[in-house]
């Protein structure tokens, strides 16, 4: 009996170990894709049902969560049908989601960071997803944007290492002020200005040296941003979709969601990526003819002298000028946290070198972002961002380095340009100042740098005490300092040779704080919902800039401020009192939206915001600007429209929104300069700019109609829009009169301008199997402007910095100009229309007369994605076509 009860408490105790065992978690690897279309599902929720263990699907749809065997997995996802997958063994999940209806909507992040499905909103939007974004590895995530969104222009500066690049929304819609977009990213404004080298005769920010926006180029600083950080962008178009960011958002608004933790479970990331630029595209050239003009030899830059000898050894010197450039990238992503408290932290590291020699950057970015919930309505979510860049610059110049090559004698070795002594070689003078640089020794010898360090933080708070009611604040922190000079060599064709070189140096500091604050209230009354929400908004900018400019460099290859003569040595104006320049702007408003909605077919949408800015004069610095929107599922109202399977999703949207852009810092009011021309030491006198007491902010009114399709199921998507936008009271600065005035350049509100355009984007799905995909994108616009009203007695407006060479610049020449057109002189021409030509130099004559002879606006421009997915491999392709009589210009 002993031994039968030890048997029996043996077989006992195995009992429940192998229960236990059976029980231990397991871990559970899984991928989530879409039924239809099996496209991999990114951020789907995988939750152990009765257990606090959760997880999501990460880019590709992969997921991994431990589990144990019987247990069961809950998988949401918005807009699918939830799905409950028992554990079974440790081999690897295929779960496949069922979209809830069949025109599945994801949500849209627009103005204040709120968020709405895309049936709401009755104006046009467009996302891209980070991950496209990074897959393009540039350097500048904004210059990833070009082609993907149906009216974005991204027009990069140069294609130097560090180059800015400007991007515009619809065209421009003013004359003389900023066109770009405004930044938010996670609900808070984000600086994305440049460097403006002109300071307004030094009373301005800007060099000590007032020289045009010419020679060096200063990166828009939205490029700090680490675009492996970048969840998704969503582009705002037009006024009526911003107007309750206000002025600033004028232009649009592009809106930046950033990459938050996915898990409290440790998960590390990393990718890298390493890139080779290769120059293999040279406009034909003939190399036949001697330096000259008219078939007589000459020592100029010109090839129009007589034919070289047979024989005579050319060089290859845009082949030894350019070299490959090369960048490599490192991201690290690291997921951790505590319960309800998750961080995800990230860093990036990336070293380029150009294309052109001593061209090079090196970027770091460091971020910590957190999502903590406290009780059961309260939310937080803290962010901190570092960024340090640090740039090797060379000059921009007007002409660049291509032309030089090209105008630089082909029977001289361009890679021999000093001698022993290390001087630079003249070609045809004795005085190197004389003679155009040799572009290798320009690039060694006129030397440029920058670094900047910029720390950006936010706070997201989210209260919801109640189902109705939600109440959230984002506050922002955003600051940086630039370190940078420019050195011009003694010996270079920019100095004279009395200046001996000549050297600037400047320090920029910006501090800039904004928030927002608001309360959202939500009700259904039978078939009606309705959504009030009330706010206010904050910002203070400032910008301080410290800048010396020298000439009599003691040592071409130091850089410090005192390398130049004391005596030649010129600072911004109240740096002479050791003040910096300073540029503060600040800004209160106070907004309000009413939204109703029908059955969720038909949605109404009133949004008013009232402005006070600190640029404008008294009298005029309060103002207010009303935008409303409608939208309906016409799909919906007559659902016989989706019989036969060919439409399932038709909508209807139409908007309209008044909207006001600011004038620039202190441009209402004239200021003393120092005068350094006196004999006796520096008088006071006004400076050469006319400033407007009696200034008014531009006011834009704009409409726009669209509508939206979805065919086949979702496969064939269209969206097209028609938009029409008046800007009365442009503020025309820097606009030349009479020099009787007492001043040279003026400032008033003083024309009207209309900008026009059609956006079509479509997205077919061609396949979407297990396996593999392919789907193609069109995003297309054609746009077209005038102005409509001048004042008579301005034969014309141009601005002084596109007047980079010859007699070309860009010019607004009365009623009718376009507001892209480019005036020149033209060719003399008989009565027969014939062109004249110059018996002396057997060239085509000038007419010396300014007119419109072209348009920099392209008769439209059209964005070409190919992308295709096999099992997790994805390969993309991208052509930006932009096609008109004035300009053709295709990127690859």
């Amino acid at each position: 009996m002993r031994k039968l009860a030890y048997v029996w408490r043996i077989a006992f105790l195995l009992f429940f170990l192998v229960m236990k065992v059976s029980a231990q978690d397991i871990t559970v690897t899984g991928n989530v894709s879409d039924l239809e279309k099996g496209s991999p599902l990114e951020s789907v929720s995988i939750r152990v049902v009765g257990k606090s263990t959760a997880t999501k699907t990460d880019a590709r749809g992969n997921f991994t969560i431990k589990a144990a065997k019987g247990q069961v997995l809950l998988i949401t996802s918005l807009g699918y049908e939830t799905q409950r997958v028992g554990v079974k063994d440790d081999q690897k999940m295929i779960v496949r989601l069922k979209a809830e209806s069949s025109e599945l909507e994801d949500v849209v992040v627009v103005a204040m960071d709120q968020k709405r499905k895309p049936r709401e909103l009755g104006y046009s939007t467009q996302q891209v997803k980070g991950a496209e974004l990074q897959e393009t590895q540039r350097d500048n995530f904004v210059n990833s944007l070009q082609g993907r969104v149906a009216g974005l222009t991204v027009n990069p500066t140069s294609g130097t290492v560090g180059a800015s690049s400007q991007i515009v929304l619809r065209g421009f819609n003013s004359l003389s002020l900023s066109n770009q977009p405004l930044f938010v990213v996670d609900g808070v404004i984000m600086d994305n200005s440049s460097f403006d080298e002109t300071s307004d005769g030094g009373r301005s920010v800007g060099l000590a040296s007032d020289r045009p926006n010419r020679g060096s180029d200063y990166t828009n600083r939205i490029s700090d941003l680490n675009p492996n950080d970048i969840e998704n962008v969503t582009v705002l178009k037009g006024p009526e979709a911003t107007a309750l960011y206000g002025s600033q958002a004028s232009s649009g608004a592009i809106v930046i969601t950033t990459r938050k933790a996915k898990t409290s479970k440790l998960a590390v990331q990393y990718d890298n990526s390493f890139r080779v630029q290769v120059l293999n595209r040279f406009p034909p050239m003939f190399d036949g003819y001697t330096n000259g003009t008219n078939n007589q030899p000459s020592n100029i830059f010109r090839y129009f002298g007589p034919a070289y000898p047979s024989g005579t050894r050319l060089y290859d010197n845009i082949g030894a000028f350019f070299r490959n450039g090369k960048s490599q990238t490192h991201n690290l992503g690291v997921d951790f946290g505590i319960k309800k408290s998750i961080f995800r932290f990230s860093a990036s590291y990336l070293k380029q070198e150009g294309v052109v020699p001593n061209n090079d950057q090196e970027k770091i970015n460091l971020s910590l972002r957190n999502t903590t919930k406290i009780g059961k309505w309260i939310e937080i979510t803290p962010s901190i961002a570092y960024t340090r860049t640090n740039t090797a610059k060379v000059l921009r110049s007007a002409g660049g380095y291509l032309i030089g090559l090209m105008q630089f004698p082909n029977t001289v070795d361009v890679s021999k340009f000093e001698d022993d002594g290390g001087n630079k070689l003249p070609l045809f003078s004795a005085n190197a100042n004389a003679e155009v640089d040799n572009p290798l020794w320009n690039v060694q010898n006129n030397r440029g740098r920058d670094q900047t360090d910029r720390l950006f933080t936010s706070l997201g708070i989210n209260l919801n005490p109640t189902s109705w009611l939600s109440i959230t604040g984002r506050f922002g922190y955003d600051t940086y300092k630039t370190i940078g000079y420019q050195n011009y060599h003694p010996q270079s064709f920019f100095v004279t040779t009395a200046l001996r070189g000549s050297q600037d140096n400047f320090w920029n500091t910006y501090k800039g704080y904004n928030h927002t604050i608001n309360a959202t209230a939500k009700k259904t009354f039978g078939d009606f919902s309705v959504r009030a929400m009330a706010g206010t908004m904050w910002q203070d900018y400032r910008t301080e800039v410290y800048a010396v400019s020298g000439n009599n460099v003691a040592d071409p290859n130091r850089t410090d401020s005192n390398n130049t003569a004391p005596n030649t040595r010129v600072r911004l104006l109240r740096n002479n009192y050791g003040e910096p320049n300073l540029r503060v702007i600040r800004q209160i408003a106070y907004f309000g939206e009413l939204a109703l909605s029908y059955k969720n077919l038909l949605f109404f949408n009133y949004s008013h915001r009232f402005e006070s800015a600190s640029t404008l004069p008294a009298a005029n610095r309060n103002y207010n600007y009303p935008g409303l929107s409608l939208s309906a599922i016409m799909t919906d109202i007559l659902p016989g429209l989706k019989k036969g399977g060919v439409l399932n999703y038709w909508k209807l949207r139409g908007s309209m929104a008044n909207t006001a852009r600011l004038n620039s810092a202190y441009s209402t009011q004239s200021v003393f300069v120092n005068n350094f021309g006196s004999a006796n030491g520096p008088a006071y006198s006004y400076g050469f700019t006319n400033n407007n007491a009696d200034l008014k902010p531009e006011r834009q009114s704009t409409y726009e109609i669209g509508t939206e399709f979805k065919f086949f199921k979702n496969r064939l998507s269209v969206d097209a829009t028609y938009y029409n936008t008046l800007t009365k009271g442009q503020i025309v600065e820097n606009f030349r009169l009479s020099y009787a005035t007492g001043f040279v350049l003026n400032t008033q509100n003083a024309a009207s301008t209309r900008n026009e355009g059609v956006e079509i984007a479509i997205d077919y799905q061609v396949t979407q199997k297990k396996d593999f995909g392919w789907n193609v994108r069109l995003n297309f616009n054609k746009m077209w402007n005038a102005v409509v009203a001048f004042p008579p007695n301005v034969s014309e407006f141009y601005i002084s910095d596109t007047w980079l060479y010859g007699n070309a610049r860009a010019s607004i020449l009365g009623v009718g100009s376009p507001t892209t057109g480019i005036a020149s002189y033209g060719y003399a021409r008989n009565n027969a229309g014939q062109i004249l030509i110059n018996p002396s130099t057997g060239l085509p004559s000038s007419d010396n007369v300014f007119k419109l002879r072209g348009d920099r606006n392209p008769a439209f421009s059209l964005g070409i994605q190919n992308s295709f997915r096999y099992k997790n491999w994805r390969l993309s392709f991208l052509w930006d076509l932009k096609i008109g009589g004035d300009i053709f210009n295709a990127t690859k």
